[in-house]
């Protein structure tokens, strides 16, 4: 059984075929020049672009098109982060899709570096340009793509490069903690989300008080990622005995079980934090194909018994993505 989308699987670029546009309606709303455009591509996540002259708002994606010369502009977003997006776009994947490579250099816009590539492709005995402006950050890449005949003259490829880099990104990182991860939870009853890190959340439960020293208040972390164990039984126990002396772990339990209807294994086991107190530990992992998805709880011992119940009502919330 295919994990839902569990793990988010590398992303190639998504070109879209430019030579025909679907018919637009004769009332396509029009913009104004010189006026940007704003589009919310995700939660905590808004763009704008200037058209060009001539250009107007389609129903068919964030972005601009004119019919009459098939060109079009459009801005996606790509749950990848910058680096790992842009390593991507190379002439091996993109002769793949059938593009033909012709250059790809550093565009400064709005004071940030971003990645400029310019690409060929043949569809039904026409040559289109494609230019792909790729900026971004640790969560997820921004794709400026726009398309027109090879024929164009330079006033129309000048007048939509010049639209291209008139983007600017507004980001609210409080709303894309889950940007980028294969997971997300619809509330988080009992708990608080303190950290975001590339490939994980950290949540701290609310009913530890501020004066608790931070190893003895319970936390959940969720994570994702990929290993080279042979079997899931194999990552349990590492996962779960990381950092820990191994006389100081006991494994309590170790059964199949399932995340959001997905087959897992869920271990429980006490150990010793730096002060000799016994903690309580539960995770529940999932592994396919060497990708793995980590729900891991941590309490003292002496507050399991609340604390499973808090863990219980997350993990109901839990879904993927």
């Amino acid at each position: 059984m295919q994990l839902k989308n569990l793990f988010f699987t590398s992303l190639l670029v998504c070109l879209t075929a430019c030579s025909s546009t679907r018919n637009l309606e004769s009332n396509a709303p029009q913009v104004e020049t010189d006026q940007p455009q704003r589009f919310i591509l995700n939660d905590g996540l808004q763009v704008s672009l200037i058209p060009p002259a001539g250009f107007t708002l389609t129903p068919e994606h964030y972005g601009f098109a004119q019919p009459e010369s098939f060109s079009r502009i459009k801005v996606y977003e790509v749950e990848v982060p910058y680096k790992t997006y842009t390593t991507r776009i190379t002439k091996e994947n993109m002769a793949e899709n059938k593009l033909q490579w012709v250059e790809q250099k550093d565009v400064e816009v709005a004071s940030a570096v971003c990645k400029l590539t310019v690409l060929k492709q043949a569809i039904a005995g026409t040559i289109f340009d494609k230019q792909l402006l790729v900026c971004g950050d640790n969560l997820s890449s921004v794709v400026v793509e726009a398309s027109y005949p090879e024929s164009a003259n330079k006033v129309h490829r000048q007048a939509i490069f010049d639209s291209m880099i008139t983007l600017n990104v507004n980001t609210d990182e409080n709303l894309r903690i889950f940007t980028g991860l294969p997971f997300k939870l619809n509330a988080t009853p009992g708990f608080k989300i303190t950290k975001r890190f590339a490939n994980s959340i950290v949540l701290q439960s609310l009913e530890d008080n501020a004066e608790e020293s931070s190893s003895d208040k319970g936390i959940v972390v969720i994570s994702h990622g990929t290993t080279d164990a042979t079997s899931i039984d194999e990552l349990a126990i590492n996962l779960i005995t990381k950092g820990h002396p191994p006389e100081n772990i006991e494994i309590l339990t170790n059964s199949a079980s399932k995340l959001d209807g997905i087959p897992a294994l869920t271990t429980s086991a006490y150990t010793k934090n730096r002060k000799g107190e016994s903690v309580w530990i539960k995770q529940t992992l999932s592994y396919q194909n060497k990708r793995f998805l980590l729900f891991q709880s941590r309490v003292l011992q002496h507050k399991q018994s609340v604390f499973e119940e808090q863990v219980k009502a997350l993990i109901e919330q839990f879904e993927f993505k």
